[in-house]
């Protein structure tokens, strides 16, 4: 149960809490926005849209989908041909998916100026892609490969054209409620923490969407810190971040049933699409200042007290390796860019 002082925290951003839309312009700029076709990421493309981004990547499981929402954005943004709008395929319950789209991202684009893994989901019932559970599978290991895989594309992109790139990873206000006490099974080093998350009979489903972004904090201050050391790179412009979009009204929890307490506080406290995404804005402008950090609202916060702890800190590195034991599997490559 996450502590009171950080659920009233909580509270008091998403009840007060403000977002703007930084006064920036992305002229010439390339961003991939992973989960692009509705909700945050929807609202995310057409922000970019209107601040003259040249080239955009709508990142969709569902192309056809993808196509319409480009056709909404051009309709609603009134963007003209300077903007390029393109759909690809990625399927992230996929690693072939994840994998050919990371390959396509480093082939047919010249630069790379911000990666916004955005997409994500949230179920009510125990599902499985690729033998782990879903949330795992698709929150957590092909966010972070599909990631990883666009490294490279950043780094040249910054040396390359002398400028900031971004890699920004949709964290949650609801990582404070992650149920940590899941982890202890997976501790052991004979264990994989990701087969241990998925077995049926230990898993709460109602919780598994705040424990997937529990570990998106977690292997994302892993990824900082191994970037952080790589030498070679020691200079780079790369900035990697992670947001807070707030409680908003998107798809995503289409399949949780809500009951009327739920209702009344989201009419009390909950933001539009819109106004949520506006948090990827922010982790473009915010510049060095942002590297390895957590943004909510308009500003840098401290995450739970769990992800800051000892105990946290020790589970968080066998997740890493178990992690990237995974991915490299999936990826060999992999293992040259974080390991």
């Amino acid at each position: 149960m996450a502590p009171l002082s950080e659920v009233v925290k909580m509270l008091k951003g998403q009840a007060f809490g403000k977002l703007t839309v930084p006064d920036m312009d992305l002229t010439g700029k390339t961003v991939v926005v992973t989960g692009a076709n509705t909700g945050l990421g929807f609202e995310c493309v057409k922000h970019l849209a209107r601040l003259h981004a040249s080239r955009i990547v709508l990142a969709c499981r569902d192309v056809k989908k993808g196509k319409a929402a480009v056709e909404k954005i051009r309709d609603e943004t009134k963007c003209g041909k300077d903007t390029k709008l393109e759909v690809w395929d990625l399927d992230l319950s996929s690693y072939d998916s994840v994998v050919g789209f990371g390959k396509r991202v480093c082939t047919e684009l010249h630069r790379l100026d911000a990666f916004i893994a955005n997409a994500g989901m949230e179920a009510q019932t125990f599902q499985v892609a690729e033998d782990i559970e879903k949330h795992l599978t698709v929150n957590v290991v092909s966010c972070f490969l599909s990631a990883i895989a666009c490294l490279p594309l950043l780094r040249e992109t910054s040396n390359d054209f002398d400028t900031h790139t971004t890699l920004t990873f949709c964290g949650s206000m609801y990582h404070i409620f992650g149920p940590d006490n899941e982890f202890d099974a997976g501790l052991s080093e004979d264990s994989d923490m990701f087969d241990v998350l998925s077995d049926p009979t230990r898993t709460d489903v109602v919780w598994r969407y705040a424990l997937s972004k529990l570990m998106v904090h977690q292997c994302f201050h892993e990824l900082v810190a191994h970037v952080d050391q790589d030498l070679k790179h020691a200079d780079s412009r790369l900035i990697i971040n992670i947001v807070n979009p707030g409680w908003c009204g998107t798809e995503l929890s289409r399949a949780k049933p809500s009951n009327l307490g739920e209702k009344f506080c989201f009419a009390l406290m909950g933001w539009t699409a819109e106004k949520g995404s506006r948090i990827y804005l922010h982790a473009l402008a915010a510049g060095r200042r942002s590297h390895g950090q957590y943004l909510s609202e308009d500003s840098s916060k401290v995450e739970s007290q769990y992800v800051r702890s000892d105990r946290g800190r020790q589970i968080q590195a066998k997740m890493w390796r178990d992690l990237v034991n995974r991915m490299v599997k999936v990826a060999p490559e992999v293992a040259g860019l974080v390991s």
